[in-house]
């Protein structure tokens, strides 16, 4: 991801939480889920177990150099408009792709005033800006260096507490970082932002897909489609099939997140909000409150409609999410694959080929638990009628 130097002095957060590790049962399927029309074309499946192995140092994740077979598009370019909008930084290990959810505990003054700023002003919405450590080798001089892709994300609900309040926020597109500065009369900083433009119906700005590019993006998604549900299956028998939705409800595992933030996102959610409308800091026009721009008014409406490519695009992110009883290497696996989805140098197909990547380990290794759980669970079975 590209990266910018800038002196800014830390501000303090609030209070690190390590990401949370729940999802729930229904994250991956389930009624509300997004599922993939079947148009024919089908991807080789791998047997059981036979997921590669990844490098230890994440080198197959990023995107290979590939011919392209389509055409450049004719377009009047349309000058970006810069946005300021209040900013929150995260560490990079942090990075909040679109479609992700993440629940912040509010409570010094500083964040309640970035808080009302963001309810009452900007519509719910304000940036996700992560940043990080020194490099090797370099001194640490107390600045910052600040990806300079960044998310938008929105405000979903906010419950008020005894002390400060718990915010879900939804990343819900990129964005270029311009300019970030420290809004020293309330203690919070302000970006200047231009949106990262998303994809159209027949391709990008800039470029038209060939057939042979769309069939292989088909061919990508109908394979994360099928894992993705492979691995609600697996989900269901590693924890019985008890249908305890609690286990699996966002609001439960947002209760759960006290006195810091926690990744609290599903696969359930996130293919839920692949066919939601695409919320971008060009569509936002201040001041405005969150009750004034209610972002998925035409979700609830049905007014939504995404083109093959669009639902790739957000599925390409969106697919990108924690697995259950995931370990400390799993997860770092997880965040290289996002930083790199996150990188503007980087396009559709690649992110596919990511997602395909990381759900192939995912399945492989649930299934790998589903085994020996079935195995040792039968063995104490035995035990128990001897």
């Amino acid at each position: 991801m590209m990266t910018a130097t800038a002196s800014i002095p830390l501000v303090p957060r609030v209070t690190p939480a390590h990401p949370a590790r729940r999802v729930g049962p229904r994250a991956w399927g389930g009624s509300g889920g997004w599922r993939r029309p079947r148009i024919g074309i089908r991807m080789d499946r791998r047997s059981a177990g036979d997921a590669p192995k990844p490098p230890a140092d994440n080198s197959d994740l990023e995107p290979e150099q590939r011919d392209y077979t389509g055409t450049l598009k004719q377009y009047e370019e349309v000058p970006l408009v810069p946005k300021k909008l209040p900013a929150m930084l995260f560490p990079a290990e942090e990075v909040l792709l679109p479609g992700s959810a993440q629940v912040l505990h509010l409570y010094e003054a500083r964040f309640l005033a970035l808080l009302d700023e963001v309810t009452n002003e900007t519509g719910g919405l304000f940036a996700h800006v992560t940043f990080l450590p020194p490099a090797q080798g370099e001194a640490d001089d107390g600045g910052l260096r600040v990806n300079q892709v960044a998310t938008l994300v929105r405000v979903e609900e906010v419950q008020r507490e005894e002390v400060g309040a718990k915010v879900t926020i939804i990343g819900e597109s990129r964005m270029t970082l311009r300019e970030l500065e420290e809004k020293s009369q309330r203690g919070y900083l302000v970006g200047t932002f231009v949106p990262i433009p998303v994809m159209q119906d027949d391709g990008s700005a800039t470029y038209k897909p060939s057939k042979t590019e769309l069939d292989e993006v088909e061919a990508l998604a109908d394979f994360i489609d099928d894992a993705v549900n492979d691995c609600v299956a697996l989900v269901d028998k590693l924890l019985d099939g008890d249908g305890d939705e609690k286990l699996w409800d966002l609001s439960e595992a947002a209760n759960e997140v006290e006195w810091g933030h926690g990744e609290v996102g599903n696969l359930k959610r996130a293919m839920a909000w692949i066919e939601g409308p695409y919320v971008t800091l060009d569509m936002l026009e201040m001041p405005c409150s969150m009750s004034e721009r209610d972002w998925l008014r035409d979700a609830v409406e049905e007014r939504v409609k995404h083109s093959e490519l669009q639902l790739a695009e957000r599925l390409s992110f969106a697919c990108l999410q924690v697995a259950p009883a995931s370990t400390e290497a799993d997860y770092a696996r997880l965040v290289s694959c996002r930083n790199v989805a996150m990188s503007a140098q980087h396009g559709l197909m690649d992110r596919l080929r990511l997602g395909k990547i990381l759900l192939e380990e995912q399945r492989s290794a649930l299934r790998a638990k589903v085994a020996l759980k079935s195995a040792f669970g039968g063995a104490a079975e035995k035990d128990d009628a001897n």
